[in-house]
């Protein structure tokens, strides 16, 4: 094998093992928002959430953070409200919503329900062997339907997933997403950090102008 092959060989394999991590669904982050390959779904090394990648949004682990109602504004005690405080409390991050849930779709942006059951092998036993406090019942989505004063949920059955809509007064469970990956989002000290070097910059400038020329 001359040695332009073994080059070749080596960057195909090192292609396939990125591409085989990168089509990893779900991967754990801690509550500081960094990956960790090792924490759990439950126990002393719990993962607070988990990335997933074909959604880019990050998914609360504990799937029992209480029932509300649906409210268009996220008034207290609704299942928005639910989401935004739990995810505050496990991540100490702001925009945590209900994940979406469009029946009429199979999966994707706007069904991001349909896409975590796919993805989990389309099981009850998978989905509660995936996140911590996973329960039989019925979980609230972020979709609405106006017209019928109503909204999508998804009800999930030892056999199966079943999405339907339903009156917005009705207490449901509640599950919490982010946009994105946690772990891409700068720490307070990161951005403190910044803000001296920039701040150390101006410093400098201002000084070079004040330099008189000879």
């Amino acid at each position: 094998m001359s040695r332009i092959q073994k080059i070749a060989l080596v960057a195909a394999l090192a292609s396939s093992c990125l591409g085989s991590a990168s089509a990893q669904s779900f991967q754990g982050r801690l509550a500081n928002g960094t990956p960790s390959a090792s924490c759990e779904v439950s126990g002393p090394n719990k993962c607070a959430m988990f990335f997933n990648p074909t959604l880019n949004i990050t998914i609360l682990n504990n799937w029992n953070i209480g029932s509300g109602f649906w409210s268009v504004t996220a008034a207290s005690g609704s299942a928005q409200a639910l989401a935004a405080s739990a995810g505050v409390a496990a991540s100490g991050l702001t925009g945590w919503v209900l994940p979406t849930g469009n029946g009429y779709l199979s999966g994707g942006d706007l069904n991001q329900y349909r896409s975590i059951w796919n993805q989990v092998g389309a099981s009850f036993a998978g989905l509660s062997g995936q996140f911590d406090g996973f329960q039989s019942g019925i979980y609230w989505s972020s979709t609405a339907l106006p017209a019928f004063n109503s909204a999508w949920n998804s009800r999930f059955l030892v056999n199966g997933i079943d999405q339907g809509f339903i009156f917005l007064p009705t207490l449901y469970k509640t599950v919490a997403v982010r946009p994105g990956d946690v772990a891409l989002i700068p720490e307070p000290q990161t951005y403190a950090m910044l803000l001296a070097g920039l701040g150390a910059v101006l410093v400098a400038v201002r000084r070079r102008r004040a330099t008189p020329t000879v």
